[in-house]
């Protein structure tokens, strides 16, 4: 799942999607893939109401949301689940307003998903954690996402290489159930696998469109 590690949104979805997983029972990894740039700052400033001009605004929401990123790969080294749930809480957290961040709330937030806090601290301003959110940062081009939420589902159930669906926009609890029930309409506005089309191309991937 592509995310605004800032949005809202972005953890409404998270929060359906593990809600729906977890009730079919499904073997899953999930994968949680936090990403920015003009389009997701932009979304945010518009869904919370401020003023989308405001270039100090602006400045400093691109800035959260980078660190924010930074954050979630320091706090994916010890572990994909911790990472997740760090970058829930801080969404949580933001959704009372942007002057709820602070350097105090990223170290309550570390302890409270038992991070090891000296480690992480080092991590989130390492070179590696850059480059691995640059790596995020290509992947969702490739992928042709534009804006978050997006989320890629890959189901294994019955095709040994997968099928793959990506949904541009936020998971209801009654889309990811159509989903994972494989009783999606045909003319879903919700569903862009054009995209996918042009993975496949450029890959040679075995994925199959849903």
């Amino acid at each position: 799942m592509f995310a605004n590690p800032i949005g809202g949104l972005c953890l409404n979805t998270e929060v359906n999607i593990i809600r729906g997983l977890k009730q079919h029972k499904l073997k899953v990894q999930p994968n949680l893939v936090p990403i920015t740039n003009m389009n997701v700052v932009t979304d945010f400033l518009k869904r919370n109401h401020l003023d989308t001009r405001d270039l100090v605004l602006r400045n400093q929401v691109m800035a959260i949301t980078f660190q924010s990123m930074l954050d979630y790969k320091a706090a994916s080294f010890q572990g994909n689940k911790k990472a997740r749930a760090f970058t829930m809480s801080l969404q949580d957290h933001l959704n009372e307003g942007l002057d709820c961040y602070s350097e105090a709330l990223i170290k309550l937030i570390a302890h409270e998903v038992h991070l090891d806090e000296a480690t992480f601290f080092a991590d989130r301003q390492s070179q590696l954690a850059k480059d691995l959110c640059e790596a995020d940062r290509q992947l969702a081009n490739n992928l042709g996402v534009k804006k978050t939420p997006s989320t890629v589902f890959i189901d294994y159930r019955e095709v040994v290489d997968g099928d793959g669906i990506l949904v541009n926009g936020a998971v209801t609890p009654e889309l990811i159930n159509q989903i994972l029930n494989k009783q999606l309409p045909r003319k879903a506005a919700a569903i862009n696998q054009k995209p996918f089309l042009r993975l496949l191309g450029r890959q040679q991937s075995q994925l199959h469109l849903i």
